[in-house]
């Protein structure tokens, strides 16, 4: 409820159309210089002002100039007043012609617009004073009505009303769009009165016509009435689109509010009384918390309402407890706080401290009614000092639901709902304690309560301990036939410290919900209400629980059971196996009837190490939960891989909801993708990211599920991924990428694929692991990946340019460019400039990295010269000093060659080789291992002796006219010995071949001619031992024998030739 010293709640707003309201403000200035003669004249400025009088309140009769005007038109009207405050309202349907007033000197007059079509105009002294209807902003024409009201004046107002609560409201006749009601009211100065009005804009004013309510701290409510009166509300209507309406308003008087029904506190178990008129007035016998609270009887709801006190200031807003601060006599006020109203509704008003009605109940099921609404039921409970319990309700179903508060007491709540729900409510404070009901839902009916101990459980069934085969242990519960909760127990010892309990409705499709509370009254989790739902559950070491099931009453059956996810899973039905490298074989699993679990443990070599995890189905309707060591939970995704680490082991839970469709079978992936030495080996190491990363292509099937990359990433890259499959098949590989900091995975599919987020700080290192696995729903995959930076660079890479050599290059040929630099992009390019010339370089590669670029630059046609050089990457050039430009130079296309047999006494020739252009001469240089030989220039060169085993090598050097002179150099060759000596004549033997007489050996004669001899006698054939000289004396030995001799000739750099002699006849004695 707000009073009328504040803005009304429909207000009509500005136009917020900057430029078309700049229009208007010209044009109107313009307009008003134009009629009051100080501006120049416009083609359709009105001659003259048509003159009208001054309306009264209410129905303004003739007092309105009403006219049509053309789009872009004004027309204007005169009237005479006095001084005071007046309002000028104009009423066109199509809500675009503007207003402005002026003196007769054609200056403004000083006015607020309390709303678009409404000015509040204080004119200074009495005269005459012109209004201009404008309508330049308009594409139309339009009608209009105008009229100017003198609000300090009383002609027209209605009679005078009271202010008190239980008088009906005036009614202000709807006449014309621009009228303004005036409705006098009895008020004396001090009072705090609040108006109420419908489709109207109404204020408080005494006999001026200006808002006399100032606004309080605090956001009060009403006006204080200021001065000494007389009191008026002032009144205009809200344009819209039909006729004028007739229109109620309500003058109130908050402060000793008289004309409300009296109320006092109500009894527990009873419902309040309905009734019309929108206040109460409300005895408060002391000091406390009282609940008021009033009601929709038919919905139950409660309606917009405060609470005042005796000086009309608001001490609450009610549907609650309210808090008062004495005893005493306030009012309650009941409906929209921005119209006339008079609701029908039930208070409720009750003392949070007060126990009649109350009843007192026992532990287990309590029945109750409720007679309507707004009835609350007060139980006494019983126990002491310790106890804690639950008060459960249905989840739902016919008749009402009760909601449930306890109070001690002195009304200090001791526990909501929440704790009653899970069993945790330990009252404290002041006994007795009390447990107030009241209908959440609904209005009447019975309801019923089941209490139930937590501290020490009766006829709680036991929850065994089950498991992940198909016949581990459950229990079974059932509702319907007035059950709607039951209670189970997990005896101390018999648990981990972290199992998993599951609910499944078996029939009646059902949800329910259930909590799970430990001897000491510590929650320890919750289900919300489910058909087929699982919670992680960290059970207190060495603690007894008490399990809280609560359904509706309806005939429904369920099954709850709890198992191990810790290290110790495997005694649970938990399949163990290791963790595989990356590109390992998946491992395949069945799944079970819908909803049921499957655990997979899956160990590694250190808690250190970091491991993918990920299901895969043909239906993609799988789901994964991981849970470490300790059993805490590590990810849970549905289809959307994760990294954990810090265990040895990691229990993997699979499953599909029963709601969904289930494939015959799954794969899992679990893979080894990082240890504490850093990823794993299998990943390539990418030099960088800065403009992403691929394409790679290859193939994934279940024998090598994924790839995987290290990426120097920055925090906060994003990366689009490019996936395909080279086939044409509709199903693609899926990312995973994860910032190794955190080993969260950033990538998020959506109609346009996958984004990859990565963690960290903006622009600072965070090196990322991109893994791509197998699609969802299909076994093999022909990838093609890429990551595309988006919007920017990714990494911590700039981009820059270090050096570009060589600085030199002949006119005529190609030099290739080597750039070096961090960052590089493939659309790099090098320009050189000179004279307004531009030569450009063709990118020919870039390395892996983008730190090292080449490029070829042609200089075909380019004269000798100094160019500039720069590098444009990215839209930024890089100025990289100058590139000189030499003469051409003969450049050897295929190197010379030595022609001939290379050996002593040989002539070799120089076969000159190609080269870039026609040579116009040639020079000759021969070279014996790499040194010049002194004298040898010619294209031929005979071998002398002594270069015999030495290389030999000749440079040859083209000259052309113009250009510089080119020089090349054959391949070395190994000079060869020469022929060997061949004879002539064979050696003669002379002399007597007889025992004791010499014989003598003739070399007979060689070409070439040999520089020395050497020599071996034979006897019959055989080496005759030391014969080795030019003779032989025959001694006894030879004889009878037949004597030849070899003869060796030898000349330098030469093989050695060798003859043999004719025999002579058989020795004689």
């Amino acid at each position: 409820m707000y009073g009328s010293c504040l803005p009304a709640r429909r207000r009509r707003g500005r136009f917020d159309v900057p430029l078309l309201a700049l229009t208007v403000l010209i044009s109107l200035l313009t307009g008003s210089l134009t009629l009051a003669g100080a501006g120049p004249a416009r083609a359709d400025d009105p001659v003259e002002c048509a003159p009208f009088t001054l309306a009264p309140f209410g129905d303004p009769g003739d007092a309105v100039a009403r006219g049509t005007l053309a789009a872009g038109a004004r027309t204007c009207r005169t009237v005479t007043a006095e001084a005071g405050r007046h309002q000028v309202s104009l009423a066109d349907p199509r809500h675009e012609a503007w207003l402005d007033v002026r003196r007769a000197d054609g200056t403004q007059v000083e006015c607020t617009e309390p709303s678009r079509h409404v000015r509040w105009c204080d004119f200074p002294a009495s005269g005459a004073y012109t209004v201009v209807v404008d309508n330049a902003r308009g594409f139309d024409p339009t009608d209009f009505q105008l009229s100017v009201v003198p609000l300090a004046g009383s002609e027209g107002c209605a009679p005078a009303v009271g202010t008190s609560w239980d008088l009906p409201p005036a009614t202000l006749r709807g006449v014309s769009p621009v009228q303004v009601d005036c409705l006098p009211f009895h008020g004396e100065p001090g009072e705090r009165v609040t108006v109420y009005g419908d489709e109207v804009r109404q204020w408080i004013t005494d006999e001026t016509g200006t808002d006399i309510c100032a606004r309080e701290e605090g956001d009060q409510h009403g006006c204080v009435l200021p001065g000494d009166g007389p009191y008026r509300v002032l009144a205009y209507r809200f344009q819209g689109g039909g006729p004028p309406a007739d229109e109620r308003v309500q003058i109130r008087r908050l402060s000793a509010a008289e004309g409300c029904p009296a109320l006092t506190p109500g009894a527990y178990g009873t419902a309040p009384a309905p009734g019309t008129l929108r206040c109460r007035s409300l005895t408060v016998p002391g000091a406390g918390r009282f609940l008021v609270d009033p009601l929709n009887p038919e919905q139950n709801e409660t309606l917009w309402s405060y609470v005042y006190d005796g000086a009309g200031k608001r001490v609450c807003q009610a549907g609650g407890w309210c808090a008062f601060p004495a005893a005493g006599r306030y009012v309650l006020v009941v409906g929209d706080p921005d119209r006339v109203t008079d609701p029908e509704y039930a208070t409720v008003f009750l003392d949070r401290t007060g126990t009649e009605g109350c009843r007192s109940v026992g532990w287990g099921r309590y029945e109750g009614e409720f007679g309507g609404a707004g009835e609350y039921e007060c139980l006494l409970l019983p126990g002491g000092e310790g106890v804690r319990f639950a008060a459960l309700t249905k989840l739902g179903g016919p008749g009402p639901r009760p909601a449930v508060e306890v109070v001690d007491a002195e009304g200090d709540t001791q526990c909501t709902d929440d704790a009653l729900d899970a069993g945790t409510c330990e009252p404290k404070g002041t006994a007795p304690h009390r447990l107030l009901v009241h209908a959440d839902s609904g209005t009447t009916g019975a309801y019923a309560l089941d209490l139930v101990r937590t501290d020490a459980p009766e006829g709680c069934a036991e929850l065994p301990s089950g498991s992940f085969t198909d016949d581990g242990a459950v229990a079974t519960i059932r509702t319907g036939g007035g059950v709607f909760s039951r209670c189970l127990t997990v005896p101390a010892g018999t648990h981990t410290q972290s199992e998993v309990f599951q609910l499944i409705a078996t029939s009646g499709g059902v949800a329910a919900r259930f909590s799970v509370v430990d001897a000491d009254g510590r929650k320890v989790c919750d289900r919300s209400a489910t058909t087929d739902g699982w919670v992680l559950c960290a059970l207190t070491p060495g603690k007894a629980h008490t399990v809280l099931v609560n359904g509706r009453d309806q005939a429904a059956a369920y099954t709850l059971a709890r198992r191990d996810v810790t290290s110790s899973a495997a005694s649970a039905g938990c399949v163990t196996s290791a963790a595989t490298k990356v590109g390992g074989a998946s491992r395949q699993g069945v799944y079970g009837v819908p909803g049921s679990l499957r655990c997979h443990r899956v160990t590694t070599g250190a808690a250190t190490d970091v491991v993918h995890i990920d299901v895969r189905d043909k239906l993609g309707t799988g789901n994964i939960a991981v849970f470490g060591d300790d059993g805490g939970m590590e990810c849970s995704f549905r289809n959307r891989p994760c990294a954990v680490s810090g265990s040895s082991s990691h229990q993997v839970l699979v499953q599909v909801p029963a709601r969904l469709k289930t494939a015959p079978d799954y794969r899992l992936d679990t893979l080894r993708i990082a240890t504490a030495d850093g990823p794993a080996a299998e990943c390539e190491k990418v030099p960088t990211v800065a403009y992403g990363y691929g394409p790679v292509t290859g193939r994934l099937d279940e024998s090598r599920t994924a790839v995987c990359a290290v990426l120097p990433t920055a925090g906060f890259d994003t990366l689009d991924t490019e996936i395909s499959d080279t086939t044409g098949a509709t199903t693609t590989a899926v990312p995973a990428l994860y910032t190794m900091s955190s080993w969260s995975n950033g990538c998020v599919n959506s109609s346009d694929g996958y984004r990859c987020n990565v963690d960290g700080s903006p622009g600072q290192s965070a090196p990322s692991l991109f893994l791509l696995g197998l699609p969802e729903k299909a076994s093999t995959t022909s990838y093609r990946a890429r990551l595309v930076c988006s919007p920017s660079m990714c990494g911590t890479d700039e981009v820059g340019v270090t050096s570009v050599g060589p600085d030199t290059g002949p006119a005529g040929g190609k030099v290739t460019l080597t750039v070096t630099g961090t960052a590089l992009p493939s659309d790099t390019e090098v320009r050189l400039y000179e004279g307004g010339r531009t030569i450009t370089a063709k990118t020919e590669s870039l390395s892996a990295d983008h730190r090292t670029l080449t490029a070829t630059l042609d200089l075909t046609g380019v004269s000798p010269g100094t160019w500039s050089v720069s590098v444009i990457a990215r839209g930024w050039e890089f100025p990289r000093g100058t590139f000189t430009v030499t003469r051409a130079q003969l450049r050897s296309t295929a190197p010379p060659k030595v022609t001939g047999t290379v050996a002593v006494g040989a002539k070799v020739r120089a076969a000159h080789g190609s080269w870039s252009a026609a040579p116009s001469s040639y020079t000759y240089q021969w070279n014996a291992d790499g040194a010049a030989i002194k004298g040898a220039t010619a294209s031929a060169y005979t071998i002398p002796a002594a270069l015999a085993g030495r290389k030999l090598t000749v440079t040859v050097t083209a000259a052309r006219s113009g250009w510089d002179g080119g020089t090349a150099t054959s391949a070395a060759v190994t000079v060869a010995k020469g022929a060997a000596p061949k004879a002539k004549k064979l050696p003669v033997i002379s002399g007597k071949a007889k025992v004791g007489k010499t014989l003598t050996a003739g070399e007979g004669a060689w070409s070439p001619a040999a520089a020395s001899y050497a020599y071996q006698w034979y006897a019959s054939g055989k080496a005759i031992q030391g014969a080795t000289a030019s003779s032989l004396k025959l001694k006894t030995a030879q004889k009878g024998k037949k004597i030849t001799v070899k003869v060796t000739a030898r000349r330098p750099g030469h093989q050695d030739g060798a003859a043999v002699s004719k025999a002579t006849g058989a020795v004689v004695g």
